[in-house]
């Protein structure tokens, strides 16, 4: 329940060290650069700090790649390779220079004829259209009764372009869509033609001349003519493709070595881009976790012998003005939920990491509201399909199917199957028979959850070395103290029971001693705990007390909603099976019935599992974090061998 401790790195050496350290850096996936102008203060020092935004080696990667483009092959994943000193950039340039003069040709002659396809194909569709009608290209192309625009846009445009024309004088009529493109033949009428050009223009549309088709077109039957000429660009790009694989098959180990050696020095700059040269000297700073250190010392005594480190330990939040990223640190049971976390607020640096608190509590409050067997393995499958089927991120997909699993516990719980109570018997309660019982635990629930929220707000003012809001806040051990003697007593006279007269007297009393030390906490904290500061006045602590007893009250009341929602799925199940058993008696009756129960079950699922969602999301954001967690941190973004800043992974013939 940790954030992970960060550690400020600053290396200082010749430009021949940095790349071997910045290598391993990348493959560790732990160092986040940051630019050296953040760092220095001093103007007259930044003026003599030059530093490079822009990595070299990304066009020189994307030269290599055209390679597997045009052989129709996959790029494949590169592996670490050992870069020596005499793969400078110069000598990468000169090395991809002479490997892609050919690629460069054929490219050039690939996108040709790619796009001479799809003009041919527009145009087999444009005259199809034409077919049936008393026009022919070149009757159309001379532009007698109408104007004809004949070309290409992008998808996006294409979109503007319809809206457009609602108000224009045009119609558009769409002829198919090719590698993001969608090729259309617009038609305007006399004495529009330059608004409709102009209009055109503005969506970026690519014109063809039907003068020059119509030409290309004469003939008894065009379409042979133009069937041909597709036949003809097929043949040439498939003959370019074989000749890549051809290339590829002699030479594939001394392509995939340079693509491996470009990916890596690729990498590597996207670590170096933000250092800066003094005077020859090269600057290299950034943050990295404080677990990593040995292994990068290591590596500087071994490959960077010149390189000097300093490394400084940070406790504040920021650091010269700039924040400290975060990083949690949880076990694969909680990772899941640091992304529950991270929709609300990622923690700032050194706060406490809710995650996995916010994973048990999460997965209790949705099987407590939507306890049922059937409905909660309903909703496992289909969280395991979409994950499947990529309609929903892994991490997302395991919280889903972990609340899942605790539906289908407390459904064992409750006796639920379907929303009906009497196929198994209840190892528990049952919502619909044990109400009182019910609203009780999930009271118990919410004074648990909101005195740990407070239990965790001191534990963040002892670390601040706050100690008079850790004694006499309202969310300290004061408030925690008031809320535990009005909780006792709400129970003490809401249930009846009898207690003396003078425990009841001293438990009011202790209520008043417990405001007057909240009212006066910045005076007491001044005086007996010789805390600096002025603190607030007692009037405004005055307001804050009333703000404390209201959210007290409001936030415990808030938990009834734990009963509520397992009455409500009760309610809504009865209902369900009540209307098909309506129309049971009527023709066709049986399938009609198994037909709302298939739907109804399924908008149980999917209408009352979203909202039983959400409410276990308030539950966590407002009743819960509205205690202690403050957050807005910023996310730690390392450099890493893949471009999503993870480590490389060896396959296993390496390791």
């Amino acid at each position: 329940m940790a954030v992970m401790k960060m550690v400020s790195l600053t290396m200082i050496g010749p430009d021949s060290e940095m790349e071997p350290v910045a290598r391993q850096m990348v493959l560790t996936g732990g160092f986040q650069p940051l630019p050296l102008d953040l760092l220095v203060n001093d103007r007259n020092l930044r003026s003599k700090v030059t530093t490079e935004t822009e990595n070299p080696y990304d066009e020189l990667l994307a030269k290599v790649t055209t390679v597997w483009k045009i052989a129709g092959e996959m790029i494949p994943d590169p592996s670490p390779v050992t870069i020596t000193k005499e793969f400078t950039l110069t000598a990468a340039r000169r090395k991809v220079e002479q490997t892609s003069k050919r690629l460069e040709v054929w490219e050039k002659r690939r996108v040709a004829l790619s796009e001479g396809e799809d003009l041919l194909t527009a145009t087999k569709l444009f005259v199809e259209a034409l077919k049936g009608t008393e026009f022919g290209p070149e009757e159309l192309a001379s532009g007698t009764f109408l104007i004809p625009f004949f070309g290409r846009l992008s998808n996006e445009n294409y979109q503007r372009l319809t809206e457009s024309s609602e108000e224009s004088p045009i119609t558009t009529n769409e002829l198919t869509v090719l590698n993001g493109n969608t090729w259309v033949l617009v038609l305007s009428v006399k004495g529009h033609e330059e608004s409709t050009r102009k209009l055109l223009e503005a969506v970026y549309f690519k014109e063809f001349s039907l003068t020059d088709i119509a030409s290309q077109l004469k003939g008894a039957d065009p379409l042979i003519l133009v069937n041909k000429r597709i036949a003809n660009h097929q043949r040439a790009i498939k003959g370019l493709a074989k000749a890549a694989k051809d290339m590829l098959r002699e030479q594939r180990s001394e392509y995939e070595l340079l693509y491996s050696q470009l990916y890596t020095m690729q990498r590597v700059y996207d670590v170096c881009k933000g250092r800066g040269e003094v005077s020859g000297m090269f600057v290299l700073s950034g943050w990295i976790p404080a677990d990593t250190l040995a292994g990068i010392r290591k590596t500087v005594e071994e490959e960077a012998p010149m390189t000097t480190v300093m490394v400084e330990e940070t406790k504040d939040i920021s650091y010269s003005g700039i924040r400290i990223p975060t990083l949690l640190q949880n076990n694969p049971v909680f990772r899941a939920f640091q992304d529950i976390v991270s929709m609300y607020s990622l923690p700032s640096y050194g706060e406490i990491d809710p995650s996995p608190i916010v994973a048990i509590s999460f997965i209790l409050f949705f099987g407590f509201m939507f306890g049922d067997i059937g409905h909660g393995l309903m909703i496992f499958l289909g969280a395991m399909f979409m994950v499947k089927r990529g309609m929903m991120k892994r991490s997302f997909g395991q919280v889903i199917k972990s609340a899942a699993v605790s539906s289908m516990v407390f459904g064992v719980l409750y006796g639920s199957v379907f929303g009906m109570e009497d196929i198994i018997p209840a190892l528990w309660l049952s919502p619909m028979h044990d109400t009182n019982k019910l609203l009780v635990i999930a009271i118990c629930l919410g004074v648990f959850m909101i005195s740990l929220g407070l239990v965790l707000n001191m534990i963040k003012q002892y670390r601040a070395r706050d100690f008079g809001r850790l004694l006499f806040d309202g969310q300290g051990m004061a408030g925690l103290m008031l809320y535990w003697t009005m909780a006792a007593l709400a129970a003490i006279y809401m249930t009846g029971t009898k207690i003396p007269e003078i425990a009841a007297d001293i438990m009011w009393a202790g209520i008043g001693v417990l405001m007057l030390l909240m009212i006066f906490r910045d005076i007491l904290a001044r005086y007996l705990l010789h805390q600096k500061g002025e603190g607030e006045s007692a009037v405004l602590n005055i307001f804050e007390i009333m703000h404390h007893l209201m959210s007290f009250v409001s936030n415990t009341a808030s938990f009834v909603r734990l009963a509520a929602f397992a009455l409500n799925h009760v309610g809504l199940s009865m209902a369900v099976i009540m209307l098909s058993e309506m129309v049971h008696s009527l023709p066709g009756g049986i399938v009609m019935k198994g037909i709302i129960l298939v739907i109804g079950n399924v908008v149980i699922v999917c209408l009352e599992g979203l909202i039983v969602f959400i409410q276990t999301l308030r539950l966590e954001y407002y009743e819960f974090f509205g205690k202690f967690y403050k957050g807005g941190g910023s996310e730690f973004k390392p450099v890493g061998w893949k471009k999503d800043g993870s480590k490389y992974v060896a396959p296993a013939a390496e390791k």
